[in-house]
């Protein structure tokens, strides 16, 4: 069995709370039994600027294999400076083999837009990743490509989700897709396989889509730990107490 703990939008901004919220989530993995890997989908800084990556990849365990994926407010060329500067591939799209699977993070973010979409150079990288590999696949990207009910978040989800779905139609090893971005857990499927969102760091949309404002940033840190057997994967999603804040 492979384990993934799967993270998403911590949104660090320089504040010592949202440092702490992603700090104390990561403690909470440090001693998951059999993890072999981590995966944070996106939003990992809140302005994209220089300093946040610093504070993003100063927290981050050196212990454990790690897949960095850029989210709708996260930068270009700052993340690619700071995954450079960190020993990580200064690409946004990547790949991380672990435990029998292959992990591709895809890059769906616009600079300075909320909306995502998978551009040729991510989708050309996922052919070629697909086809070099003979282990199951899971795809990793931010922007979920399905509706979730919130008059918000829905009109900033991928813009061209027919790509992904051809994508997955003509790739008998893909197992499932991981996303984040709307900050809420998420379970479903997308062209015949699991789609699981994991839960906010920095904060958690709140229930009904009219609410003002739309996230809650006192409510507790989440995440996903992804169970992978065989083709199946069972999702938990874990909620931190209180008391690790």
């Amino acid at each position: 069995m492979t384990v993934i703990a799967h993270l998403s939008d911590p949104h660090l901004d320089g504040s010592a709370k949202r440092l702490r919220r992603f700090q104390a989530t990561l403690e909470c993995i440090a001693d998951l039994p059999g993890l072999d890997a981590v995966v944070i989908s996106g939003d990992l800084a809140d302005h994209g600027e220089a300093s946040e990556y610093e504070q993003f990849f100063n927290a981050l365990p050196p212990s454990l294999p790690i897949l960095v994926i850029a989210g709708n407010h996260d930068r270009t060329d700052p993340l690619l400076d700071a995954l450079r500067d960190h020993g990580f591939p200064a690409t946004l799209n990547s790949t991380l083999d672990v435990a029998g699977v292959r992990l591709i993070g895809l890059d769906s973010h616009i600079d300075q837009h909320d909306e995502g979409i998978l551009g040729a150079a991510a989708l050309e990288y996922a052919r070629t990743e697909l086809a070099d590999s003979e282990n199951l696949v899971i795809l990793a990207m931010h922007h979920p490509p399905v509706p979730v009910g919130h008059h918000v978040m829905d009109r900033f989800g991928l813009r061209n989700a027919d790509d992904l779905a051809e994508l997955i139609h003509t790739h008998d090893n893909i197992a499932g897709v991981f996303t984040g971005h709307v900050h809420s857990a998420l379970a479903t499927t997308y062209a015949g396989v699991p789609l699981i969102g994991a839960p906010g760091i920095a904060s958690t949309m709140r229930l009904g889509s009219r609410t003002d404002p739309i996230a809650d940033t006192d409510a507790m840190p989440g995440l996903a730990v992804h169970n992978i057997d065989g083709t199946t994967i069972s999702t938990v999603f874990h909620y931190l107490s209180p008391s690790a804040l």
